[in-house]
């Protein structure tokens, strides 16, 4: 019986010294998972970092040389601090990143092109409301430009003798980088339709969103750095509309019928003029075919912005153009489809 009891004893102390030994290989085992693991994530943060700096830098060499040519054909001061746009880029690749991997209770940026009609993005306001204020700081504001969809809500300006006055000033017509939202000098606003120019010019800076891939939706770009933007299909079939509103009350809902990139030899921009030109010229360059009837008993508005989506040559704009909604006629979905065979623009001629 004491030699049973002794076996016990020494198979029980075999038993606890394998157990403390299993345990202790347990934990060193556990502690190598949490060291690999770790040495992982830190070897993928770096890589991420190492990939953001690339992409920064490879932003900063491409606007770089984009603004290089704006400089020489005179269209921006030589001291552009482009480094700021390397931030702006980090920062964009940043957001992306975060919107592959959603975190809990994290709001990330989302694309508002759908390809779907957004009704509601037409049921707020056409910022006619903010006129009166900004004519206050500044005479020369004559009306309001918004455009669902983008962050476009901004007061238009026109000054009467020089359509590039405003190229290089802000609305307190000090210098500014940005610049403004304005119109041409001989542009007619008028409460009622009837008033308004054939086609009602509106013209705004794009310097962060000009490539042959633009974004969508990014707050990082202001002014008309998101009209871009419609270079893609779905965002034309999301936002179809727009609104314009003048200083003497008048309140427009503008169908789009054709976005476009052109050479600067297509007169698109004038007030007045070959009207049923312009309007079928710009449906055969649309990247894009609404479903849109338009002919020159239309008031027309015309959206117009710099790109360097053709190559580093400042002989190309992107145009939104539109015309006013007929009465009886109500906001409501429009079929676009794509314009495979549209016109391309001949930059380099």
């Amino acid at each position: 019986m004491k030699a049973s009891l002794n076996g016990k004893a020494v198979l029980a102390g075999v038993l606890g010294i394998c157990a403390v030994a299993g345990i202790g290989l347990g934990a060193k085992l556990h502690a190598d998972r949490q060291q690999a693991l770790a040495e992982a994530e830190a070897a993928a943060a770096a890589a991420a970092h190492q990939e953001a700096v690339e992409a920064a830098a490879l932003a900063y060499r491409q606007e770089e040389a984009i603004f290089s040519d704006l400089v020489a054909d005179g269209q921006v001061i030589c001291a552009l601090n482009a480094s700021d746009l390397s931030q702006t880029y980090y920062q964009q690749w940043v957001d992306q990143q975060q919107s592959a991997v959603p975190t809990a209770g994290t709001v990330t940026w989302v694309s508002p092109a759908t390809g779907t009609f957004n009704a509601a993005a037409y049921t707020g306001s056409t910022g006619a409301a903010n006129i009166p204020y900004w004519k206050s700081q500044n005479d020369d504001v004559v009306g309001w430009l918004r455009v669902p969809g983008t962050n476009i809500d901004w007061p238009i300006v026109q000054n009467l003798y020089d359509v590039n006055y405003y190229t290089k000033k802000g609305y307190d017509k000090q210098y500014s980088f940005n610049g403004v939202i304005w119109t041409n000098p001989g542009t007619r606003t008028s409460a009622s339709a009837s008033g308004l120019s054939s086609n009602t010019v509106i013209y705004g800076h794009n310097w962060t969103n000009c490539t042959a891939s633009p974004r969508v939706g990014y707050s990082g770009d202001v002014m008309f750095a998101q009209l871009t933007g419609y270079h893609w299909l779905s965002m034309a079939q999301s936002y179809p509309y727009f609104y314009y509103s003048t200083a003497e009350g008048g309140q427009f809902t503008v169908k789009i019928f054709a976005c476009f990139y052109t050479e600067l030899a297509f007169a698109y921009n004038g007030p007045e003029g070959n009207m049923d030109y312009i309007i079928k010229e710009a449906r055969r360059r649309s990247r894009h075919t609404f479903d849109v009837d338009v002919d020159t008993s239309d008031k027309i508005v015309t959206l117009s912005t710099c790109t360097r989506a053709y190559g580093r040559t400042s002989n190309q704009r992107f145009v939104v153009m539109g015309r006013l909604l007929r009465p009886g006629e109500t906001v409501g979905p429009v079929t676009v489809t794509a314009n495979l065979g549209h016109k391309q623009p001949s930059v380099w001629g």
